[in-house]
């Protein structure tokens, strides 16, 4: 399995194969953290797909080739991990509390893409959003307002 990831990444990097994120960028970083919430569940669809590439066209003004590349880039690298330290510690940098808040909300979206969040997609993102020392209060908050037809309170 593995190696059909790596050969589908080279494949859309090109002949070459280079990576054209850098792994110390934040948005290779982020997309990272969106493939392993994505995947919580065991199946990372094509309704999921769809989503995190418009997130990332939007969020990080990508046309979608570009978007394309770094979902393949950063399921690689995620799957070449051990654990989630290097992305988190990336981001950590990069980010300052809003910008950490804004990727919670990112997740959000993605685990709602194809509709009501396992528990196993809760929990990831509550780790996720731990480790990034988003506070709890604001995890609630940012899942209230990201899941469907449900009223954030004013």
């Amino acid at each position: 399995m593995f190696e059909g990831l790596r050969s589908f990444v080279a494949e859309l990097l090109g002949s070459e194969g280079e990576r054209p994120f850098k792994e110390n960028d934040y948005r290779m970083a982020a997309t990272a953290i969106l493939v392993h919430v994505a995947d919580a569940d065991g199946a990372f669809d094509e309704v999921e797909r769809q989503r995190m590439r418009a997130i990332l066209v939007e969020r990080f003004n990508l046309d979608d080739g570009d978007a394309d590349r770094l979902i393949a880039q950063a399921q690689l690298s995620e799957a070449e991990e051990v654990d989630l330290d290097r992305f988190i510690a990336v981001l950590s940098r990069a980010l300052d509390a809003d910008g950490r808040l804004k990727l919670v909300e990112m997740m959000w979206d993605l685990v709602y893409a194809d509709g009501a969040p396992l528990e196993v997609e809760d929990s990831v993102v509550a780790r996720i959003a731990q480790m990034l020392s988003v506070p709890v209060a604001d995890l609630e908050l940012l899942r209230r307002s990201r899941a469907p037809g449900l009223v954030s309170p004013q």
